[in-house]
């Protein structure tokens, strides 16, 4: 557990995430649309306090920044320096725990991973809306949702998916190894063009965070796509859309500008698919138990049935 939280520590992983352009712009934007003179705000997972300082400037009167990691000094060093000392107040602890003298107006997180809830933070920041957010107050994100659409993308499959292993390397065949590996079931982070989705996205999770639940997450069900065109279906990706703000969205999927978080590729034997034709699935979202972060997806086609561990 110390490990996890010391890695968030690490000012080269902020920097990746801070530098993350259209990640930052759009917190920004939201943070500048619902931040209110006077408000209170509670940032929770702080970081390097970006977003706290983003809404100290945006005219909050108060603005608590907590963080379990290891880089709360460097935080009111930061702050000290951008002359926001005296606005932003730095905490050290489990945000879970967390009851301040009196609610919040807004609270802020950036707690998403890949297919949104990845690295299990929601769990915390919820609590802490339940401790801290007066009634009616504000969540930024406000709501997010997760979703999943079939691909054709033979380079991604037979270059750095499973299929690499079809092809002799100096006069020796690994062929076995591509079922095994699929058997694995290791999804990856990767970029997907737009001309890669055999259609759109259908919905997997859909949060409202004003009054989701901590198992509201960790749901099951069904998707019928329709295909759009004969094709192979190399296996799906995932995405996911934060909705920050009134009018503001961060959509991280391939119809969009890559983000640091990209899509989630989930690997399948390749089957052929016509125009028109249906491709059901059958898939489950579930935390990995006692673990601080992770999730598994099970996908289940016609075809194949597959449980892949996200971490």
């Amino acid at each position: 557990m110390t490990s996890y939280f010391d890695y968030y520590g690490e000012l080269h992983l902020q920097r990746f995430m801070v530098a993350d352009k259209r990640r930052t712009d759009a917190f920004a934007r939201a943070i500048q649309e619902v931040t209110s003179p006077g408000d209170r705000v509670l940032d929770v997972g702080t970081g390097t306090g970006i977003l706290a300082m983003l809404a100290a400037n945006a005219g909050a009167e108060t603005v608590f920044a907590i963080d379990r990691a290891n880089i709360t000094e460097t935080v009111r060093k930061l702050l000290k320096h951008n002359a926001l000392g005296s606005r932003v107040t730095v905490l050290e602890g489990n945000a879970a725990e967390l009851t301040l003298d009196a609610p919040v107006d807004l609270l802020i997180s950036e707690w998403l991973g890949q297919m949104a809830f990845e690295e299990n933070m929601l769990n915390d920041v919820l609590t802490a809306r339940d401790r801290n957010l007066k009634a009616g107050g504000k969540m930024l994100p406000s709501g997010v949702e997760v979703l999943l659409a079939p691909v054709c993308d033979e380079e991604l499959y037979e270059q750095w998916g499973p299929g690499f292993w079809r092809e002799p390397i100096h006069g020796l065949s690994f062929s076995p190894l591509e079922s095994l590996e699929l058997r694995q079931a290791r999804a990856q982070r990767t970029t997907v063009a737009e001309t890669a989705l055999l259609c759109g996205g259908k919905t997997l999770v859909s949060l409202d965070l004003a009054r989701a639940n901590p198992e509201d997450p960790w749901q099951k069900g069904r998707l019928n796509f329709e295909i759009e065109r004969d094709a192979v279906c190399h296996g799906f990706i995932g995405w996911f859309i934060a909705h920050l703000s009134p009018s503001v969205s961060l959509d991280t999927g391939p119809s969009y500008p890559r983000t640091h978080w990209s899509q989630t590729y989930f690997p399948f034997p390749p089957f052929e698919v016509k125009a028109m034709q249906s491709c059901l699935v059958d898939f489950e979202l579930a935390r990995i138990p006692h673990s601080p972060r992770g999730m598994d997806v099970h996908l289940r086609t016609a075809e194949e049935s597959l449980w892949f561990a996200l971490d």
